[in-house]
C-alpha cells in the first residue's frame, strides 16, 4: 500500500509524464488541384478523339486493301480477315468518337468543378501518361466554374529585367522556328496522297473472259493513263523532296548551333513566323514538361 501511495505522489508531481508527445507531421507531397485534374481530363479526351479519327481511317484502308484486289481478278477473293480487322478498327474509332466527344468532355469538367468527382470511365483512365500532375494546369483554366483554379494559374506580377525578357523572347522565337520547320515538313508530305490515284490509273487495265478461246484476256492500261499516273506520283514526290530539302533537319540544327554561339536569327525565317507557330511550340514544350514530370513521378 505504501508503495502505491509513493507512486501516486511521483505521478502527481510530474503530470507531464502522462502527456504523450505527438510526432511532428510528416511532409506531404503536393497534391494535384481540380485544375490539374481538369487539364489531365482534357488531354485524355483530346487523345481519344484523335484516335477516333485515326482508327476508322486505318480500318477503311485495310478493308479497301482486302476488297479491291478481288475486283481486279476473279482468281483472288476477298481477304476476309482483313475485312473483319478493318471493320473492328472502324468500330473502335467510332466508339471513341462518340464516348469522348466535346459535349461529354464539357459535362465531365462541369461535374468536376461543381462536385470534385469524375465518372468511373474517366477516373480509371487517368493513369500513366494521363496521371494528373501538380502544377500542370495552363494559364487557361479548363474548369468551367470561375475561381476554382490554383494561384499558380494567375500570371506573375513580378517585373522582369530586360535581360531575361530578351533571352526568353529569343528562345521562344527559336522554338517557333522549330515548329515552322516541322509543320512545313509535315505539310510537304500530304501531296504524296496523289500517288494513290496515280497507281490506280497505272493499274486500270481490264480483264475479260473470251468465250471463243475459253480463257481470260487482260488488256493493259493505256499509255496516257500510265503517263498520268506517273505524273501524279512524281508531282507528290517532288513536292515532298523540295520541302524536306528546304526545311531539313541539318539546316535546323545548324541554325540552333549558330544562334547558341551568338549569331542573330536569320530574317528569312523570322519573316515566316506566325502566331500559330508560337502556339504550336508552346504546346510542344508543355507536353514535354508534363511527360517529364510524369516520368519523374
Amino acid at each position: 500500500m505504501l508503495s502505491l501511495l509513493l507512486l501516486g505522489l511521483v505521478l502527481e508531481g510530474h503530470p507531464q509524464a502522462l502527456t504523450p508527445t505527438l510526432p511532428s507531421a510528416y511532409p506531404t507531397e503536393p497534391r494535384p488541384t481540380r485544375a490539374d485534374t481538369a487539364q489531365a481530363v482534357h488531354e485524355l479526351f483530346k487523345s481519344r478523339r484523335t484516335g477516333g479519327l485515326a482508327w476508322p481511317l486505318v480500318g477503311t484502308v485495310g478493308m479497301l486493301a482486302a476488297i479491291l484486289p478481288a475486283q481486279q481478278s476473279t482468281s483472288a477473293g476477298v481477304w476476309t480477315p482483313g475485312v473483319i480487322g478493318g471493320a473492328a478498327l472502324v468500330g473502335v474509332g467510332i466508339g471513341k468518337s462518340v464516348r469522348f466527344k466535346r459535349k461529354n468532355e464539357t459535362a465531365v469538367l462541369r461535374e468536376l468543378a461543381q462536385t470534385g468527382h469524375l465518372p468511373a470511365y474517366v477516373s480509371r483512365r487517368l493513369r500513366g501518361r494521363y496521371r494528373p500532375i501538380p502544377g500542370i494546369a495552363k494559364e487557361e483554366n479548363p474548369l468551367p466554374a470561375p475561381g476554382t483554379g490554383p494561384d499558380s494559374l494567375r500570371r506573375s506580377a513580378d517585373p522582369l529585367t530586360p535581360g531575361p525578357v530578351a533571352a526568353s523572347a529569343r528562345q521562344d522565337t527559336l522554338d517557333a522556328i522549330t515548329a515552322l520547320f516541322m509543320m512545313k515538313r509535315v505539310n510537304g508530305e500530304w501531296p504524296l496522297a496523289l500517288a494513290l490515284p496515280g497507281l490506280r490509273l497505272m493499274s486500270s487495265g481490264t480483264r475479260e473472259y473470251n468465250p471463243v478461246t475459253g480463257s481470260w484476256e487482260e488488256t493493259p492500261a493505256s499509255g496516257g493513263a500510265v503517263a498520268a499516273g506517273l505524273g501524279l506520283a512524281g508531282v507528290g514526290l517532288t513536292y515532298m523532296l523540295v520541302r524536306h530539302t528546304t526545311y531539313s533537319y541539318e539546316k535546323l540544327n545548324a541554325l540552333h548551333a549558330a544562334c547558341a554561339a551568338g549569331a542573330p536569327i536569320p530574317a528569312q525565317y523570322r519573316a515566316q513566323l506566325q502566331p500559330r507557330h508560337f502556339a504550336k511550340a508552346g504546346k510542344w514544350k508543355a507536353r514535354l514538361a508534363r511527360r517529364e514530370a510524369r516520368r519523374r513521378g
